[in-house]
């Protein structure tokens, strides 16, 4: 454990302590906004030493790093319904923070099997719709499709010792788990980061980009 930390009772007092006392950092990347619970995970503040510390210098550098190491944070947006998950805030993304959201509908009813383009007309039964972008004909969804939207509103912002004490013992206790299960998923990115570190190395490569010219063509 490195952000979770060793707890011995759960008396209102010690679980108010430590809700008054944990880390917050603003939910908007300002100071002006609400904040919420948060980690700092700056590569300086994650307990790396020698060869982890240098390579993670070249590691946080990937443009795909949070798509890499989120997989956590995707279990623990699933199992709390949507009403919460974990995102990266502040310069370079130094501080995981507990935000709440929910899952929606974006209304979508139909998809084009050949480039993935979205569609919100559904095929009617027995025709052909083509894609608006490549002409491939649309599929209806079987399933729609379920989107995710996170909130900028703090959690718990503002909240005093005194306050935390003034709710009900399983109010309280509510918010204490809650904030506890936020430590061990920043944990369990932490350790898929130190996996990146430990088992993979980051090279370098040439990647052609495909870019659109006109040019003449005889009739």
């Amino acid at each position: 454990m490195f952000f979770l930390k060793t707890i011995f009772g759960k008396s209102k007092e010690e679980m108010a302590d430590f809700l008054a006392n944990h880390r917050r950092y603003s939910t908007m990347g300002t100071r002006s906004a609400a904040e919420s619970y948060s980690n700092c995970c700056k590569i300086h503040s994650l307990g790396l030493r020698g060869a982890q510390l240098a390579k993670a210098q070249e590691v946080v550098q990937l443009e795909n790093l949070q798509d890499l190491i989120n997989r956590p944070i995707r279990r623990f947006t699933e199992e709390t319904f949507g009403a919460y998950t974990v995102g990266f805030n502040g310069r370079m993304g130094g501080h995981m923070v507990l935000y709440s959201g929910e899952y929606y509908d974006p209304g979508y009813k139909s998809y084009c099997t050949g480039c993935g383009q979205r569609n919100y007309q559904a095929v009617p039964a027995g025709e052909s719709a083509p894609c608006g972008v490549c002409t491939t004909p649309r599929t209806n969804y079987k399933v729609p499709p379920r989107f995710h939207r996170v909130h900028s509103n703090g959690i718990d912002h503002g909240m005093s010792r005194d306050d935390f004490l003034d709710l009900s013992q399983s109010q309280l206790k509510t918010k204490f788990d809650l904030v506890r299960r936020f430590d061990e998923v920043c944990d369990q990115v932490r350790n898929e980061f130190i996996t990146l570190l430990d088992d993979f190395i980051v090279v370098e490569e040439q990647v052609m980009v495909p870019t659109m010219v006109k040019r003449l063509a005889r009739i």
